[in-house]
């Protein structure tokens, strides 16, 4: 049992103790006395870390159709229960101004979100309202951890980062995924392939858990695939709840 309880212990002795030989007796005691709660000088409790169990809210614009599917099997492959919201064509004026996410993170009540936006505001000229937005969004997210997957390039809109830019100096680069230098197969301008938006997921979640985002995660890496269970998908005529 000693040997038991001592798994659970890091004992940091005096320098007078620890050069000194340690018997079964002396640890015997402070075992006893860290179990009575009695103050003992130079002992730290290391206890086991609980695994964090997560509540995943992901919400963006049609972008989540493609790469939704494998964001879920990685939330489902770790035990985390995903829940998507899918706005199509949506932008980060149209999120910021509706009532929609406030609805979700009361109704899921998220214990980290992951947000897609940003696809269908390049090349837009009024970047003082899109930067009045992105704010918006981070009131409504508070204090929930986040990270912002940012859009892809889109040739038609000359090739223009500064919506990208725009939104990772506001939120911080340990919070923001770079996408927009991705090289991925595409069905169309917009839109990666199947095989495209998997490796988008992958860089992603691998982004996360490798040391340079804000609230690391580490997914599991599924090793078969479940069907995509999504919340809900509005079209792109959708106004959004009203505030």
């Amino acid at each position: 049992m000693l040997k038991t309880l001592l798994t659970l212990l890091t004992l940091s002795l005096t320098t007078a103790l620890s050069a000194q030989v340690i018997d079964d007796d002396i640890l015997d005691s402070l075992v006893s006395d860290v179990q009575q709660g009695k103050p003992v000088e130079n002992v730290v409790i290391d206890k086991p870390a609980e695994p964090v169990q997560h509540r995943i809210l992901v919400f963006g614009d049609e972008q989540l159709q493609g790469i939704g599917p494998w964001l879920y099997n990685h939330a489902w492959a770790t035990g985390f229960p995903c829940f998507t919201s899918i706005w199509q064509e949506s932008t980060i004026k149209r999120w910021a101004y509706s009532a929609d996410l406030q609805y979700l993170i009361r109704k899921v009540k998220p214990t980290f979100i992951i947000v897609c936006l940003g696809t269908h505001d390049q090349g837009e000229a009024d970047l003082s309202t899109r930067e009045a937005a992105v704010k918006a969004i981070m009131r409504d997210i508070g204090d929930i951890p986040f990270a912002w997957i940012g859009p892809l390039a889109v040739k038609s809109k000359k090739d223009d980062r500064t919506i990208a830019d725009l939104i990772q100096q506001l939120v911080g680069a340990d919070r923001f995924y770079d996408s927009y230098n991705l090289r991925l197969a595409r069905e169309d301008e917009l839109h990666p392939t199947k095989e495209g938006c998997q490796r988008w997921v992958e860089g992603f979640v691998a982004w996360l858990d490798g040391g340079e985002a804000a609230h690391p995660i580490h997914f599991v890496t599924p090793t078969t695939t479940v069907p995509f269970k999504n919340c809900e998908t509005h079209k792109p005529s959708y106004q959004g709840k009203r505030r």
